[in-house]
Protein backbone atom coordinates (compact mmCIF):
# COMPACT_ATOMS: atom_id res chain seq x y z
CA UNK A 1 0.00 0.00 0.00
CA UNK A 2 2.84 2.09 1.00
CA UNK A 3 4.44 1.91 -2.29
CA UNK A 4 1.00 2.42 -4.08
CA UNK A 5 0.55 5.56 -2.39
CA UNK A 6 4.25 6.47 -3.39
CA UNK A 7 3.41 6.06 -6.47
CA UNK A 8 0.27 8.14 -6.71
CA UNK A 9 2.22 11.21 -5.04
CA UNK A 10 5.29 10.91 -7.57
CA UNK A 11 2.36 10.71 -10.06
CA UNK A 12 0.20 13.41 -9.51
CA UNK A 13 2.68 15.84 -8.73
CA UNK A 14 4.48 15.13 -12.22
CA UNK A 15 0.60 16.13 -13.40
CA UNK A 16 1.00 19.30 -11.63
CA UNK A 17 4.27 19.78 -12.97
CA UNK A 18 3.84 18.83 -16.89
CA UNK A 19 0.12 19.57 -17.63
CA UNK A 20 -0.73 22.31 -14.96
CA UNK A 21 2.26 24.78 -14.77
CA UNK A 22 -0.02 27.56 -13.50
CA UNK A 23 -0.84 25.34 -10.22
CA UNK A 24 2.54 24.05 -9.29
CA UNK A 25 2.71 25.95 -6.00
CA UNK A 26 -0.20 24.38 -4.76
CA UNK A 27 -0.29 22.36 -2.15
CA UNK A 28 -0.20 18.22 -2.78
CA UNK A 29 -2.74 18.00 -0.01
CA UNK A 30 -5.15 20.34 -1.58
CA UNK A 31 -5.07 17.87 -4.48
CA UNK A 32 -5.93 14.52 -2.31
CA UNK A 33 -8.70 16.33 -0.92
CA UNK A 34 -11.93 14.55 -0.31
CA UNK A 35 -15.16 16.54 -1.58
CA UNK A 36 -17.62 17.29 0.98
CA UNK A 37 -21.08 16.43 -0.63
CA UNK A 38 -23.37 19.28 -1.13
CA UNK A 39 -26.70 18.64 1.89
CA UNK A 40 -28.05 22.63 0.64
CA UNK A 41 -27.98 23.92 -2.57
CA UNK A 42 -27.29 28.01 -2.38
CA UNK A 43 -30.78 28.92 -3.00
CA UNK A 44 -31.89 26.36 0.09
CA UNK A 45 -29.20 27.87 2.41
CA UNK A 46 -30.40 31.69 1.47
CA UNK A 47 -34.27 30.52 1.72
CA UNK A 48 -33.77 29.17 5.11
CA UNK A 49 -31.14 31.19 7.14
CA UNK A 50 -30.90 34.94 5.50
CA UNK A 51 -33.96 35.88 7.35
CA UNK A 52 -34.63 38.80 5.85
CA UNK A 53 -33.29 39.04 2.36
CA UNK A 54 -35.00 42.89 1.58
CA UNK A 55 -33.08 44.34 4.65
CA UNK A 56 -30.31 46.15 3.31
CA UNK A 57 -27.73 45.37 5.86
CA UNK A 58 -28.12 42.34 8.40
CA UNK A 59 -26.59 39.21 9.74
CA UNK A 60 -27.53 36.22 10.60
CA UNK A 61 -25.86 32.98 12.02
CA UNK A 62 -26.48 29.83 10.38
CA UNK A 63 -27.35 26.91 13.32
CA UNK A 64 -28.36 23.56 12.36
CA UNK A 65 -27.99 20.08 14.36
CA UNK A 66 -27.49 18.93 10.71
CA UNK A 67 -24.38 19.42 8.38
CA UNK A 68 -24.69 22.44 5.69
CA UNK A 69 -22.73 22.03 3.09
CA UNK A 70 -22.63 24.13 -0.17
CA UNK A 71 -20.27 22.84 -2.94
CA UNK A 72 -19.09 24.95 -6.19
CA UNK A 73 -16.76 26.59 -8.40
CA UNK A 74 -14.52 29.36 -7.71
CA UNK A 75 -15.42 32.43 -10.59
CA UNK A 76 -13.38 35.30 -8.53
CA UNK A 77 -9.94 36.23 -9.25
CA UNK A 78 -7.94 38.84 -7.30
CA UNK A 79 -4.54 38.68 -9.07
CA UNK A 80 -5.72 41.94 -10.61
CA UNK A 81 -6.37 44.10 -7.23
CA UNK A 82 -9.96 44.54 -8.82
CA UNK A 83 -11.61 41.91 -5.80
CA UNK A 84 -10.07 42.06 -2.46
CA UNK A 85 -10.68 39.97 0.14
CA UNK A 86 -13.42 37.60 -0.72
CA UNK A 87 -13.94 34.97 -3.36
CA UNK A 88 -17.27 33.74 -5.04
CA UNK A 89 -18.22 30.51 -5.47
CA UNK A 90 -20.87 29.41 -8.10
CA UNK A 91 -22.61 25.91 -8.33
CA UNK A 92 -22.33 23.71 -11.31
CA UNK A 93 -25.48 22.38 -13.16
CA UNK A 94 -28.97 23.62 -14.28
CA UNK A 95 -30.29 26.85 -12.42
CA UNK A 96 -26.99 27.37 -10.68
CA UNK A 97 -26.49 30.29 -8.05
CA UNK A 98 -23.38 32.04 -6.53
CA UNK A 99 -22.51 33.03 -3.19
CA UNK A 100 -20.10 35.97 -1.96
CA UNK A 101 -17.56 34.61 0.92
CA UNK A 102 -15.78 37.03 2.61
CA UNK A 103 -12.04 36.30 3.95
CA UNK A 104 -10.16 38.59 6.07
CA UNK A 105 -6.88 37.60 3.89
CA UNK A 106 -5.36 38.85 0.28
CA UNK A 107 -3.79 36.94 -2.50
CA UNK A 108 -6.71 34.19 -2.71
CA UNK A 109 -6.45 33.24 -6.09
CA UNK A 110 -3.03 31.77 -4.67
CA UNK A 111 -5.59 29.20 -2.92
CA UNK A 112 -8.81 29.20 -4.44
CA UNK A 113 -7.89 29.75 -8.23
CA UNK A 114 -10.56 30.44 -11.43
CA UNK A 115 -11.82 27.00 -11.61
CA UNK A 116 -10.97 25.54 -8.60
CA UNK A 117 -13.68 23.09 -7.25
CA UNK A 118 -14.55 23.71 -3.26
CA UNK A 119 -16.62 21.80 -0.12
CA UNK A 120 -18.01 24.56 2.04
CA UNK A 121 -19.23 23.43 5.67
CA UNK A 122 -21.57 26.67 6.56
CA UNK A 123 -22.57 25.76 10.17
CA UNK A 124 -21.89 28.62 12.54
CA UNK A 125 -20.97 31.35 9.84
CA UNK A 126 -23.06 34.02 9.51
CA UNK A 127 -24.90 35.25 6.23
CA UNK A 128 -26.39 38.67 5.85
CA UNK A 129 -27.01 41.19 3.09
CA UNK A 130 -24.65 44.10 2.37
CA UNK A 131 -26.47 46.58 0.47
CA UNK A 132 -29.29 44.27 0.07
CA UNK A 133 -26.62 41.83 -1.42
CA UNK A 134 -26.10 38.26 0.61
CA UNK A 135 -22.61 37.42 1.50
CA UNK A 136 -21.51 34.52 4.08
CA UNK A 137 -18.68 35.87 6.31
CA UNK A 138 -18.47 36.27 10.44
CA UNK A 139 -20.79 38.33 12.51
CA UNK A 140 -19.46 42.27 12.28
CA UNK A 141 -21.77 44.99 13.85
CA UNK A 142 -20.24 48.55 12.53
CA UNK A 143 -19.95 50.89 15.06
CA UNK A 144 -20.13 54.51 12.87
CA UNK A 145 -23.10 52.64 10.90
CA UNK A 146 -24.70 51.50 14.04
CA UNK A 147 -25.81 48.21 12.11
CA UNK A 148 -25.27 44.62 11.75
CA UNK A 149 -23.46 42.99 8.94
CA UNK A 150 -21.72 40.57 7.27
CA UNK A 151 -18.16 40.70 8.22
CA UNK A 152 -14.78 38.82 7.03
CA UNK A 153 -13.70 35.26 7.75
CA UNK A 154 -10.26 34.79 10.08
CA UNK A 155 -8.09 32.77 7.38
CA UNK A 156 -7.75 29.90 10.07
CA UNK A 157 -11.70 29.82 9.99
CA UNK A 158 -11.89 29.71 6.56
CA UNK A 159 -9.25 26.81 6.04
CA UNK A 160 -11.40 24.57 8.11
CA UNK A 161 -14.69 25.38 6.33
CA UNK A 162 -13.48 25.96 2.94
CA UNK A 163 -12.29 22.24 1.49
CA UNK A 164 -10.61 22.66 -1.56
CA UNK A 165 -10.08 19.14 -3.67
CA UNK A 166 -8.54 18.07 -7.49
CA UNK A 167 -7.28 20.26 -9.76
CA UNK A 168 -8.47 23.74 -11.31
CA UNK A 169 -10.61 23.23 -14.45
CA UNK A 170 -11.34 26.71 -15.63
CA UNK A 171 -12.50 25.38 -18.70
CA UNK A 172 -15.92 24.13 -16.78
CA UNK A 173 -16.59 27.80 -16.17
CA UNK A 174 -19.10 29.01 -18.74
CA UNK A 175 -20.20 32.98 -18.36
CA UNK A 176 -24.27 33.00 -18.67
CA UNK A 177 -24.94 35.42 -22.00
CA UNK A 178 -27.36 37.99 -21.08
CA UNK A 179 -28.06 40.87 -22.41
CA UNK A 180 -28.59 44.22 -19.83
CA UNK A 181 -32.01 44.41 -20.25
CA UNK A 182 -32.03 40.89 -18.64
CA UNK A 183 -29.46 41.46 -16.25
CA UNK A 184 -31.82 44.06 -14.84
CA UNK A 185 -34.72 42.42 -14.63
CA UNK A 186 -33.10 39.59 -12.44
CA UNK A 187 -33.79 38.93 -9.23
CA UNK A 188 -31.80 37.84 -6.51
CA UNK A 189 -30.91 34.85 -7.82
CA UNK A 190 -28.68 35.94 -10.45
CA UNK A 191 -26.72 38.05 -7.45
CA UNK A 192 -22.55 36.94 -8.20
CA UNK A 193 -22.88 34.82 -10.92
CA UNK A 194 -20.78 34.98 -14.10
CA UNK A 195 -21.94 36.42 -17.16
CA UNK A 196 -21.49 37.69 -20.26
CA UNK A 197 -22.85 40.75 -22.19
CA UNK A 198 -21.98 40.65 -26.04
CA UNK A 199 -21.68 43.72 -27.95
CA UNK A 200 -21.45 46.39 -25.36
CA UNK A 201 -20.09 49.87 -25.70
CA UNK A 202 -18.35 52.22 -22.60
CA UNK A 203 -20.43 55.07 -23.06
CA UNK A 204 -17.75 57.45 -21.01
CA UNK A 205 -20.36 58.01 -18.47
CA UNK A 206 -19.69 57.70 -14.71
CA UNK A 207 -22.40 57.28 -12.00
CA UNK A 208 -23.94 60.47 -9.67
CA UNK A 209 -23.58 58.20 -6.30
CA UNK A 210 -26.91 60.38 -5.25
CA UNK A 211 -29.21 59.41 -7.68
CA UNK A 212 -27.63 55.86 -9.19
CA UNK A 213 -28.06 57.35 -12.66
CA UNK A 214 -25.45 57.53 -15.57
CA UNK A 215 -23.17 61.15 -15.46
CA UNK A 216 -20.93 63.20 -17.30
CA UNK A 217 -17.34 62.80 -16.22
CA UNK A 218 -14.50 65.12 -17.64
CA UNK A 219 -11.88 63.60 -20.46
CA UNK A 220 -8.71 62.82 -17.69
CA UNK A 221 -11.79 61.08 -15.58
CA UNK A 222 -12.34 58.60 -18.67
CA UNK A 223 -10.54 55.72 -16.63
CA UNK A 224 -11.72 52.86 -15.07
CA UNK A 225 -11.31 54.26 -11.48
CA UNK A 226 -9.70 57.63 -10.33
CA UNK A 227 -8.17 58.18 -7.01
CA UNK A 228 -10.65 58.85 -4.55
CA UNK A 229 -8.01 59.98 -1.48
CA UNK A 230 -8.16 57.00 0.20
CA UNK A 231 -11.81 56.81 0.34
CA UNK A 232 -11.95 54.12 -1.30
CA UNK A 233 -15.41 53.56 -3.18
CA UNK A 234 -15.09 51.68 -6.58
CA UNK A 235 -16.00 53.93 -9.56
CA UNK A 236 -18.39 53.00 -11.61
CA UNK A 237 -18.19 53.45 -15.51
CA UNK A 238 -21.50 53.06 -18.11
CA UNK A 239 -21.69 50.30 -20.53
CA UNK A 240 -24.54 49.98 -23.23
CA UNK A 241 -25.54 46.99 -25.34
CA UNK A 242 -28.58 48.43 -26.96
CA UNK A 243 -31.12 47.02 -24.54
CA UNK A 244 -30.16 49.03 -21.71
CA UNK A 245 -27.27 50.37 -19.69
CA UNK A 246 -25.59 49.11 -16.70
CA UNK A 247 -22.15 50.24 -14.27
CA UNK A 248 -18.72 48.68 -14.56
CA UNK A 249 -17.16 48.70 -10.58
CA UNK A 250 -13.50 48.91 -10.51
CA UNK A 251 -11.52 49.60 -7.66
CA UNK A 252 -8.88 52.48 -7.69
CA UNK A 253 -6.59 49.67 -6.20
CA UNK A 254 -6.86 48.05 -9.60
CA UNK A 255 -3.58 47.16 -11.67
CA UNK A 256 -5.68 48.49 -14.70
CA UNK A 257 -7.63 51.46 -12.35
CA UNK A 258 -5.56 53.91 -14.43
CA UNK A 259 -6.07 52.48 -18.10
CA UNK A 260 -7.93 54.72 -20.42
CA UNK A 261 -11.72 53.43 -20.86
CA UNK A 262 -11.55 51.29 -24.14
CA UNK A 263 -13.62 52.57 -27.42
CA UNK A 264 -15.44 50.18 -29.85
CA UNK A 265 -17.54 47.46 -29.06
CA UNK A 266 -16.85 44.53 -27.39
CA UNK A 267 -17.71 41.25 -25.08
CA UNK A 268 -17.51 41.70 -21.71
CA UNK A 269 -17.51 38.77 -18.60
CA UNK A 270 -18.23 40.20 -15.29
CA UNK A 271 -19.56 38.89 -11.73
CA UNK A 272 -23.10 40.22 -11.13
CA UNK A 273 -23.47 42.58 -8.10
CA UNK A 274 -25.88 44.79 -6.34
CA UNK A 275 -26.08 47.75 -3.77
CA UNK A 276 -28.70 49.52 -2.46
CA UNK A 277 -27.96 51.26 0.51
CA UNK A 278 -30.32 53.66 0.70
CA UNK A 279 -34.09 52.95 -0.33
CA UNK A 280 -36.88 51.18 1.24
CA UNK A 281 -38.29 50.43 -1.77
CA UNK A 282 -36.52 49.63 -5.40
CA UNK A 283 -36.70 52.66 -7.90
CA UNK A 284 -36.54 51.20 -10.98
CA UNK A 285 -35.15 54.16 -12.61
CA UNK A 286 -32.24 53.65 -10.99
CA UNK A 287 -29.16 51.33 -11.59
CA UNK A 288 -28.74 49.07 -8.58
CA UNK A 289 -26.62 46.72 -10.31
CA UNK A 290 -23.18 47.00 -10.54
CA UNK A 291 -20.75 44.53 -12.57
CA UNK A 292 -16.69 43.78 -11.58
CA UNK A 293 -14.86 42.20 -13.63
CA UNK A 294 -11.56 40.17 -13.01
CA UNK A 295 -9.40 41.73 -14.93
CA UNK A 296 -8.50 43.43 -18.50
CA UNK A 297 -8.97 39.95 -19.95
CA UNK A 298 -12.66 40.06 -19.15
CA UNK A 299 -13.10 42.94 -22.16
CA UNK A 300 -12.49 41.27 -25.79
CA UNK A 301 -12.30 42.87 -29.07
CA UNK A 302 -12.77 46.30 -27.73
CA UNK A 303 -9.45 48.59 -28.50
CA UNK A 304 -7.22 50.19 -25.93
CA UNK A 305 -6.10 53.39 -26.23
CA UNK A 306 -2.60 54.20 -25.74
Amino acid sequence: MKVTHSILVVGLAWLLQSCYPNFTDMPLEQVLNERVPATYTIAQVKNEFLTSATNRFSAYQIKSNEPVVIEGIITSDDNAGNIYKYIVVQEEGDNPQAIRISIDAGSMSGIYPVGQRVSVTLNDMWIGSYGQSPQIGTYYYNVEKSREEPGRLAKVLADQKLVPYGLPDPKAIVPKEMTIAEIRTSGSELYHQLVIIKNATFTGKGKDNKTSLPATITDAEKIFAPPTDGVGYPQSREITDGTGSIFIATSEYARFANKKLPTGTGDIVALVGWYNDKDENIDPTKIYHQLTIRSLSDLTGFTFPE
